[in-house]
């Protein structure tokens, strides 16, 4: 995962053709076909450019909304990855594509401890390496033979993919996948960058004994793709159709370890139209359109992570970072008009952090989880700043999570608990100018005190006594937008004193922890907005005393 990370850097994510406007939109034969005329510019996405000024920019930023998709991904606020494959018995980070399938051979399979190990520790989704890098397939796929059909596990009979969706809808976890881009046995056999042209493609293409033929219920489609691309479709038709609902599709940028003049151009267009007609509720992460990678594998997003960016068109349906992937400022307003020369658009893209718990992304025996005081760094570090934890918990040779990482993940979420008990600010009286100031203390993302003009706007909390507090919790009604860019916290001390300052923030988005140096023993709290990109809507405003 290192690897392919490394390799990411020269492309960020791309922008599904069914979903915005395109060259391609789903025909209702199935098909897929030339546009008539361009759609609008759908509310997440905003064209901008070098003649736009810098405050131009800036109000086409706030103007940016993120789509149901990526409001229901936001709030799922941390998500699991599972690294299994051949690597696992190799002890390889990356694959090479030739190996004997047959070294696959979890002694005692278990799908349903990793749902259990989950679910308690917390995660709503959880991601599985359908296929990594080495093109080894964890389900019996028609159109590789580089796959669990050719290990004596199970038979040949094995599918890891059909046990780990079902134990995970058990459970209650929604179900991703990932399907490595880059496939080192495709390249072995010719397929994968082989320089083939983009030409139409039926899509599933019939094998040889296909027991779909006939089907009538088989939906097929006709696309622009290479030789590899068409492979890919292929097994994304078969993962969308077959397993239920699949809740995101992960990919990275990864190109294989193969000569730099046998670079694979993705038809990402093409697969994300697909994606789009057959798991229209899925999230497309990373080199998606919905979803970011944060930039580095410490799973630790910017003090202030903006979910509006610039971003640029980079080919085949495809954009890219408008700014360095790893900037430290994505979406301020100096970065917002230090893009303007390369920009096009200013899109909601909001960031994922990725870490695994352990130092490799596959099991390693000599190995150890990181700790509960570095798991609740890193979730301050990317919950508490607008953007979502990706923790990887890789299975051993047994097809087990390890007790070690099984009893982590339930102190990691008792941990949390303790950090963010309960919110003292509940239910409590507030006052306040603008409108509804006592949603931002009803627990209700939907519903958020309205301030009165840009810039501006005091919300105060009563508690009714003096209670110390330690944790403050800020969220903007991201469905309207993020727009906080600067505010002040403060308490007052004393029954008819002025008010003190506690401490301030820049941006909030989704979610904000604060947490202060020291307790500070009050009734009443108060926050000032004093600055925005427009009226700021704050849905959370939540006051914690820690018990660690």
């Amino acid at each position: 995962m290192t690897v392919s990370r490394r390799l990411f850097v020269a492309a960020a994510v791309t922008t599904a053709v069914a979903a915005s406007s395109s060259s391609l939109v789903l025909a209702a034969s199935g098909s897929i076909g030339t546009a008539a005329a361009a759609a609008p510019e759908p509310p997440y996405r905003i064209p901008i450019g070098p003649d736009d000024s810098p405050d131009e920019v800036v109000t086409k930023a706030s103007q940016v909304r993120p789509t149901e998709r990526q409001i229901a991904w936001q709030r799922l606020e941390q998500t699991a990855f599972l690294h299994f494959g051949v690597n696992t018995f190799t002890g390889l980070e990356w694959g090479t594509g030739d190996e004997d399938p047959d070294v696959f051979q979890p002694s005692g399979l278990d799908t349903d401890q990793w749902a259990r190990a989950l679910r308690d520790g917390g995660f709503k989704l959880a991601i599985l390496t359908v296929k990594h890098h080495d093109g080894f397939v964890l389900y019996p796929s028609r159109y590789t033979k580089h796959s669990v059909v050719s290990s004596s596990w199970q038979g040949g009979k094995g599918d890891v993919l059909r046990s780990f969706a079902d134990s995970l809808r058990r459970h209650g976890i929604k179900v991703g996948v990932y399907i490595s881009p880059a496939d080192e046995n495709q390249y072995l056999y010719g397929v994968y960058a082989n320089g083939s042209a983009r030409s139409r493609r039926t899509i599933p293409t019939p094998v040889a004994g296909d027991d779909r033929a006939g089907e009538a219920a088989v939906r097929s489609f006709t696309l622009d793709a290479t030789d590899y691309g068409a492979h890919m479709l292929n097994q994304l038709y078969e993962v969308l159709t077959e397993y239920g609902p699949v809740d995101e599709v992960w990919f990275d940028g990864a190109q294989g370890r193969i000569p730099p003049e046998k670079v694979e151009t993705y038809d990402w267009d093409s697969w994300y139209a697909v994606i789009r007609a057959l798991a229209p509720d899925a999230t497309v992460a990373v080199r998606g359109p919905d979803v970011r990678w944060v930039g580095n594998e410490g799973g630790l997003a910017r003090e202030n992570e903006w979910s509006v960016v610039p971003v640029k068109d980079s080919g085949n349906g495809s954009i890219d970072y408008a700014l360095k992937y790893d900037a430290p400022d994505q979406g301020s307003r100096a970065a917002l008009a230090e893009s303007r020369a390369v920009a096009q658009y200013v899109q909601w893209w909001p960031a994922e952090c990725d870490v695994s718990i352990r130092p490799g992304w596959f099991f390693h025996e000599d190995e150890q989880p990181k700790s509960v005081e570095q798991l609740t760094d890193i979730w301050f570090r990317s919950v508490g700043r607008n953007a979502v934890l990706l923790l990887n918990v890789p299975p051993d040779k047994r097809g087990l999570l390890p007790e070690a990482d099984v009893a982590r993940l339930r102190e990691f979420r008792e941990r949390i608990g303790r950090e963010l008990p309960e919110d003292l600010a509940r239910g409590a009286r507030v006052r306040g100018d603008g409108r509804r100031p006592s949603c931002a203390v009803d627990a209700d993302p939907d519903t958020a005190w309205v301030c009165p003009a840009p810039s501006r706007g005091t919300l105060t909390v009563d508690l009714g006594k003096a209670r110390e507090v330690d944790r403050i919790r800020l969220g903007e009604d991201i469905r309207r937008g993020q727009r906080l860019e600067r505010a002040v916290i403060e308490a007052r001390t004393s029954t008819g004193a002025g008010w003190s300052l506690v401490t301030e923030v820049d941006t909030v988005g989704a979610s904000r922890v604060l947490t202060l140096a020291a307790p500070v023993r009050t009734r009443e709290w108060r926050l000032r907005v004093t600055g925005s990109r427009g009226t700021v809507r704050l849905a959370e405003f939540g006051l914690y005393r820690s018990r660690v």
